[in-house]
């Protein structure tokens, strides 16, 4: 059907413009998030029908506060934005309500480039007392929701997104050929992203909690702690990989088989299993859940391995394993190589003390695409101190003179050995037939986009200058021998 093709382009199209905003925000380089506020009037005039949307910075006032897009008939106001977090969205409010913007309009919609959080405190919204009517689950977008909105839009308003998108892909019309106004310059090559082909168990498994296992509140966080209180009360230790959602567990484990960890958590004559794209493709908080259930499945997967999620800074970070000051992990490029993914530093002065841990470290993010799902890799460092690897006081000043040091190159080493790394691991898991084994996840190839436009090495990989290997920092001596 034409309508189910085009609303293929558009969801991959959109999937592929919050990459492409993501890898520019890593990299520091925000103007691709001005340039995207004409992009978001476009879809949302064609899937909101938002007639009247005009961008503020344009016709008003450049850096307009607190909004950037605003349809004054239907009185809705739109932030577009790259960064997804609470304090971005109660910053708007406050910005709006500052500056008497919430007098113009009725409704606030955030528009997040990249990817919206899981979820949000509608209670942290109510109390901010503002006029406007902010809903987190209707009014924080992104890519995701406009594939969902867009699956339900009739065809003119379709083809119109698609037109919108495609337009702003190409620098030209979607109907014309896009190679007469900007021929190649030369012949393309291979480009690697920072993602992995994933592969997800095929079923999944949903079962109600019994009375005393629920949550009575609406925080998804809450629940899921609930749960983990109550099995803590009856001694049953649960492995990660679970999710919680309206007073529901779901899992990859098969809870219609006996010896099952939530056995005593969850009634028996309510366990559904499910095709686990039956279930991701409901709607966007189905999708939601799993992906919060693909990350509690990689934490699961990864602690067996020593590696541990640190909730707060958001990543996961290796941790000694037979020697308490060094870890070094085996890994195979183009030779078989090792690296040090661990190191503790000891205090110069009293050696019975750690001065300083420095951690290997990466996100995770999952997105599905027409080919499957995919999981985003960004290396990333952690700095500890204590038996309980806390973070450092000195973590940001390291952190930010390691950075600096850090070529590009340099990074996409660290993203080629934690890919392959990630890949070995299933095969020592072959192996596992512990009592809480389950189907996980599994880690496939590197993404290679093909035919490229040629990148010049000398524009990307700079070597650095002599001043910047002499740098006289004092953090330098924590990686003197690193």
């Amino acid at each position: 059907m034409k309508q189910l093709e085009l609303a293929n382009r558009l969801r991959e199209g959109l999937a592929r413009h919050a990459s492409e905003v993501e890898a520019s925000a890593a990299a520091k380089h925000f103007d691709v998030s001005v340039i995207s506020e004409n992009l978001v009037l476009g879809l949302l005039k064609a899937l909101l029908d938002l007639k009247n949307l005009r961008n503020l910075n344009a016709a008003e006032k450049v850096n307009f506060a607190g909004l950037d897009l605003i349809d004054d008939i239907a009185r809705v106001g739109v932030q577009v934005t790259a960064t997804p977090t609470l304090e971005k969205i109660k910053e708007t409010i406050a910005t709006c309500k500052r500056h008497g913007i919430d007098a113009r309009i009725d409704r606030l919609i955030i528009y997040v480039l990249t990817r919206r959080q899981d979820s949000y405190s509608q209670r942290a919204i109510d109390n901010l007392k503002s006029s406007v009517s902010f809903s987190v689950k209707r009014d924080v977008l992104d890519f995701r929701s406009l594939s969902s909105i867009a699956g339900t839009a009739d065809p003119i308003q379709l083809s119109a997104a698609v037109e919108v998108l495609e337009s702003y892909t190409k620098g030209v019309p979607s109907s014309l050929d896009v190679t007469k106004f900007d021929p190649p310059s030369g012949p393309g090559e291979d480009v690697s992203v920072n993602l992995l082909e994933l592969y997800v168990p095929s079923r999944i498994y949903v079962a109600d909690l019994i009375d005393q296992a629920k949550f009575t509140g609406g925080r998804r966080k809450g629940q899921r702690q609930a749960v983990r209180r109550f099995a803590n009360e009856l001694g049953v230790r649960l492995p990660s990989d679970y999710m919680v959602s309206e007073g529901r567990l779901i899992t990859f484990h098969a809870l219609d088989q006996a010896n099952h960890p939530f056995v005593k958590l969850v009634d028996p004559g309510t366990v559904t299993p499910l095709e686990s794209q039956e279930f991701w493709t409901i709607d966007i908080d189905h999708e939601m859940v799993f992906k919060g259930l693909l990350r509690f499945s990689v934490q699961q997967k990864l602690y067996k391995h020593s590696v541990r999620w640190f909730n707060e800074e958001g990543i996961f970070a290796f941790l000694p394993k037979d020697n308490p000051d060094l870890r070094q992990e085996s890994w195979t490029g183009k030779v078989r190589a090792t690296r040090s993914v661990f190191v503790r530093k000891l205090n110069r002065k009293d050696e019975t003390k750690t001065f300083i841990c420095k951690h290997l470290a990466f996100a995770v993010d999952f997105m599905i695409t027409a080919s499957g799902w995919h999981v985003a890799l960004a290396p990333d460092w952690y700095f500890s101190y204590g038996e309980d690897f806390r973070k450092s006081l000195y973590a940001d000043k390291s952190l930010a003179w390691l950075k600096r040091k850090e070529t590009n190159r340099i990074v996409f080493d660290h993203f080629r050995f934690l890919s392959e790394w990630l890949k070995e691991l299933d095969q020592s898991d072959l192996f596992d037939s512990g009592p809480q084994s389950a189907p996980t996840v599994t880690f496939g190839d590197v993404v290679v986009l093909p035919g490229h436009p040629r990148l010049e090495d000398d524009a990307w990989l700079p070597v650095r200058s002599p001043a910047t290997d002499a740098d006289a920092d004092d953090v330098a001596s924590l990686f003197e021998d690193l």
